[in-house]
């Protein structure tokens, strides 16, 4: 295997383009290739370590958003203090994320390009309605997050293209992660949800649910949301509208059966009682 190690977006570029029809494999932060390696799995016959593209692992702050880039660590996701003041549930999503180590090492946009129908930061960069800027050589075009992941492990990027940074709007509304798994910390998730609303007297004048582990990608369970909010009286009704909405499976973490339960009980409770 062949290493190298661009410090530039044009220097990767032009390696890729060089690699052309080559199996080549990008390093971000390592937390899924490098198990491969350990357990002994195929590697790739290149590997382009981004590490040194320092200019993908800033947060910007604007008035209309937040910008994050790739290579931002899940730590450093953590720490910042917009997310924790007008993201809670990537926040929470952050701190629930594996141990501190891998935290300190993770990306933001590894996780994403992992397409993992469980990863604990997709469900609240659904629910806020993330805009992922992706770039090749030629320039750079948009996607909302819902389009780029595809299926597990699978995304919308295109040979040479690579993921740069994570828009989401600053729009302040209140948001809550929640997650099951088989033990406290280091679990991967049984199901995750992230719930992103804004609360005018009694009722939602907004309201975005997103779930992982019960489909192929994250779903948003619009149906159901658009239903409540027009009359929130009729919440055990609605809450049917769940079952349409997802495919859960049986796995050895949990029966698909569980998965529907749980996951219904945990947004009426939410709904019931905040």
């Amino acid at each position: 295997m062949k290493y190298y190690s661009p410090d530039s977006l044009d220097a990767y570029f032009k390696l890729r383009s060089k690699l052309a029809g080559k199996d080549v494999a990008v390093l971000a932060g390592g937390t899924d290739l490098m198990p491969r390696y350990e357990r002994g799995l195929s590697m790739p016959d290149h590997l382009i370590d981004l590490k040194s593209l320092s200019k993908l692992s800033s947060i910007l702050v604007s008035d209309d958003y937040i910008e994050i880039g790739a290579l931002t660590s899940i730590q450093d996701l953590h720490d910042h203090a917009v997310i924790q003041a007008e993201f809670t549930a990537i926040h929470q999503a952050a701190h629930e994320f594996a141990g501190t180590q891998i935290r300190h090492r993770a990306t933001t946009g590894g996780n994403l390009c992992n397409a993992s129908p469980a990863g604990d930061l997709l469900p609240g960069l659904y629910a806020f309605e993330a805009i992922l800027e992706l770039t090749n050589a030629d320039g750079q075009r948009t996607l909302p997050i819902s389009d780029f992941i595809l299926g597990p492990g699978k995304t919308a990027l295109s040979d040479g293209e690579l993921l740069t940074a994570i828009r989401i709007p600053r729009d302040h509304w209140d948001s809550k992660f929640i997650k099951v798994g088989l033990r406290q910390s280091m679990a991967i998730s049984v199901i995750n949800i992230a719930l992103v609303y804004h609360h005018l007297e009694a009722s939602f004048t907004h309201l975005k649910i997103a779930t992982g582990a019960v489909a192929p990608t994250v779903i948003t369970l619009d149906e159901f949301c658009q239903a409540y909010q027009l009359n929130p009286s009729n919440l055990l009704q609605h809450i049917q509208l769940i079952d349409n909405a997802i495919s859960p499976i049986d796995d050895i973490r949990a029966t698909a059966n569980y998965r529907r339960t749980v996951l219904k009980n945990l947004i009426r409770d939410f709904l019931t009682n905040g």
